[in-house]
């Protein structure tokens, strides 16, 4: 495992569209279980890539997804895991970034229970085990 990613406050998650082109979103990410795992929409395009091609990379980067010319590129496998498995990453990523999470996630997921969606924001997530 890279202290350089569980140190990390973003990552640059890499996944790839059906035509083999990269798309690369900024994410928080969290050490889990030999990997590194993070929340995300179940609907989310992300998703839907993993499924077709599981190969990806991670980067540190900043808030706005800014990869560093020297950054370090770890390639991985990653998979959408079971909504238990979701659970306990999300409660990991509420422990690592609590202030963030409780001034932004929070506030979104009580507003989804207000209008009464199931869809909370951390209800599914993708976890990435690295090559070796």
């Amino acid at each position: 495992m890279s202290q350089e990613l569980g140190r990390a406050h973003y990552v640059s998650f890499t996944s790839f569209k059906k035509n083999g082109e990269p798309v690369s979103l900024p994410v928080w990410v969290v050490p889990f279980e030999g990997g590194y795992a993070f929340t995300t929409d179940p609907d989310a395009y992300k998703v839907k890539r993993v499924r077709n091609n599981p190969k990806v990379s991670l980067r540190v980067c900043s808030i706005r997804g800014r990869v560093a010319a020297d950054a370090t590129v770890f390639h991985g496998t990653a998979e959408y895991v079971d909504t238990a498995t979701a659970d306990r990453v999300n409660e990991a990523i509420r422990r690592k970034y609590w202030i963030a999470y409780r001034m932004l996630i929070t506030p979104s997921n009580l507003w989804s229970r207000l209008r009464g969606e199931a869809g909370a924001a951390g209800h599914a997530a993708i976890k990435v085990t690295l090559d070796s």
